[in-house]
């Protein structure tokens, strides 16, 4: 009777890392989005005013505004992210700790986030005034309720057999969310921070339009009150390059800390 050979590894073909193929490709596409937007905007005679294309931007806009714009986006984002993230975390863990506090908490983390920042604008400038800490109030209201659902589901995504091997090992409260609970929530807490990179460049821009500030939201607004097509469609990149910036970096952080984690 034959005897089948045993399989070998199969070997995998030469080429770039799977990040670096995923930073590849959307590299070529936003190069191939620029340049359907140049031919596009050049074969129809479309008005500077009404779309300028992409040389006349990086030709024309006033770089130099855009960019210290820019930098005060990015700070408020940066603290904004940070600060709503916290949150959303630290709330997370009470409204899964006590049935209590999620009685009390979880209705009032909801109604807050039905409230529309609109509505809310005029509260968070008697409280905080105009500028950068109003404009970062903003976007933390607006990170940290995806940042708490997505916690509160991977909290409560432990397996029953590792629940039942910390109580077998007689494990604490605090031994069975630090070995069991925590890590199971990481991956659902970086997922929100993905999904919160952009919404906290919406909200400081939002903010800054609404509120008041010297970033790319007020930018865009006094650009498009100018007629400032290029500076106004310069804004607008700036702030889309924040944002990925934001999601790239949350991605890095991710993929260092949680190595355990298996992504398709």
């Amino acid at each position: 009777m034959a005897t089948e050979a045993p399989s070998l590894p199969r070997r995998r073909s030469p080429g770039l890392p799977s990040g670096a193929r995923g930073l590849a490709g959307s590299a070529l596409m936003i190069v191939l989005t620029f340049v359907v937007w140049e031919i596009v905007v050049r074969a129809t005679g479309t008005p500077s005013y009404v779309l300028p294309a992409p040389s006349s931007i990086l030709s024309t806009a006033d770089w130099t505004l855009v960019l210290e714009a820019a930098r005060a986006t990015a700070l408020s984002v940066v603290a904004g992210f940070a600060v709503g993230n916290a949150a959303g975390l630290v709330l997370a863990l009470l409204i899964s700790a006590s049935p209590v506090l999620a009685a009390l908490l979880y209705p009032f983390a909801l109604t807050l986030r039905a409230i529309p920042i609109v509505a809310l604008a005029p509260f968070i400038t008697l409280a905080f005034g105009r500028g950068t800490a109003s404009t970062v109030v903003v976007a933390a209201l607006i990170v940290f309720f995806p940042t708490l659902v997505n916690v509160l589901l991977g909290l409560r995504s432990v397996e029953r057999e590792a629940l039942e091997l910390m109580h077998v090992l007689d494990c604490g409260p605090l031994t069975v969310y630090w070995r069991a609970r925590l890590p199971a929530a990481m991956p659902a807490f970086f997922d929100a921070m993905r999904i919160a990179a952009p919404a906290a460049v919406l909200g400081v821009m939002t903010a800054e339009w609404v509120i008041g500030g010297d970033g790319l939201g007020k930018l865009v607004i006094s650009s498009a009150l100018a007629l400032e097509s290029e500076r106004m469609w310069a804004a607008i990149l700036t702030s889309t390059v924040l944002a990925g910036l934001v999601f790239a970096l949350v991605t890095v952080a991710e993929r260092r800390l949680l190595r355990w984690v298996t992504r398709s």
